[in-house]
């Protein structure tokens, strides 16, 4: 049996954005990999990249201030396709891609959806756009796709305008808009932001049980560790514009080997333990125009033992475990890893279905 082939690769992106002190870069030497019918989840503080590279896989950097670098986006949209280039194609190609192939959920609904446009008018754009289809289908294949979200009264519902939907509701529609082309590559950056925690988990249920129906992969960018572990498949933690550890999330969570890690697990309540008070990491993200030399986390970095590696040279993620790489030289086998392209295959077993 041939080796699976994973449907995205991004391999060593660099981002850059012009700045007052000259060109600054925001993502840097980026590896990620994504199979089908798996969900990646990207972690990391505000400012660590996450978002930059999400948008760089559909060309939605604006140029300028952004450009790319260096690095390639290998999509593959069929299985025996050959891989292409996202960042080679031009405005006309790459329109093909973004919300046909590869479709994607912005962060806050509230302010994503244009308010002077229906609903209907909002997602009938996207159906229209890439597929050949009149009026009346398309008007049907909106309200499929809004019965798929759980959205009640749905032909209702495509006249109405953002604003007489709640929350929740506009964030249902932005998924129902995202998918009514049935794209295989869902991108969802950060998308239970300013929701409360039961509308929350809706939505990553509904996100969960769409996924499982249509055997699409998702790419998942959030802060909250806790949603990575219900949802995620393989974790990959960003910091200043890099990333520091990559593995499967059970790894991840089991065996976390960079201490910025090690700090988000650390900064998270713990059921059925009483702290007085949480704990945080020290000082903040860098500024990307004034990255310290050396590792970018080390200033911050509570376990460095004043070594002056640490302050020097910036460490490369290696594969320390099988599937597992972290960019740390203090992680343990670290000066044992081999350096390889981050690549991992694995999905979690499914749970058993409720009798």
């Amino acid at each position: 049996m041939s080796k699976e082939r994973p449907m995205m690769q991004i391999q060593r992106l660099a981002v850059s954005f012009s700045g007052e002190s000259g060109r600054v870069r925001a993502v840097n030497d980026v590896n990620l990999t994504i199979y089908p019918q798996q969900t990646l989840a990207v972690v990391g503080e505000s400012g660590c990249g996450k978002s930059v590279t999400a948008l760089s896989m559909l060309q939605l950097v604006p140029r300028p201030p952004g450009r790319y670098e260096s690095g390639r986006i290998m999509w593959r949209n069929d299985d025996d396709d050959e891989p292409v280039d996202l960042l080679t194609l031009n405005e006309r190609q790459i329109r093909s891609v973004r919300g046909n192939q590869i479709a994607m959920i912005f962060q806050e609904p509230m302010t994503s959806l244009n308010p002077v446009y229906t609903v209907g008018n909002q997602i009938l754009e996207a159906i229209r756009l890439h597929q050949t289809v009149n009026r009346k289908t398309a008007i049907q294949i909106a309200i499929d796709a809004l019965v798929d979200v759980g959205i009640a009264a749905p032909a209702q519902r495509l006249k109405e305008y953002p604003h007489q939907l709640s929350g929740g509701m506009r964030q249902r529609v932005m998924i129902a808009m995202a998918l009514a082309c049935q794209p295989r590559l869902l991108l969802a950056d950060e998308p239970t932001t300013a929701l409360d925690v039961t509308i929350q988990a809706q939505i990553l249920e509904l996100l969960r049980d769409l996924q499982a129906r249509r055997g699409m992969s998702i790419m998942l960018i959030t802060h909250d560790l806790g949603v990575v572990a219900e949802n995620a498949d393989v974790v990959a933690v960003m910091y200043a514009g890099r990333i520091v550890e990559y593995g499967s999330v059970t790894d991840i969570f089991s065996n976390p080997l960079h201490p910025y890690t090690r700090g988000l697990f650390a900064s998270m309540p713990v059921l059925g333990q009483s702290k007085h008070r949480l704990e945080t990491i020290p000082g903040n993200v860098p500024n990307p125009a004034d990255f310290p030399p050396g590792c970018s986390f080390h200033p911050r970095c509570v376990e460095m033992k004043d070594d002056p590696q640490c302050s020097t040279e910036n460490p490369q993620p290696l594969e320390v475990e099988q599937q597992h790489w972290v960019a740390c030289w203090h992680a343990p086998a670290y000066n044992d890893g081999t350096a390889s392209m981050q690549d991992s295959g694995y999905r979690r077993q499914a749970e058993p279905a409720e009798s």
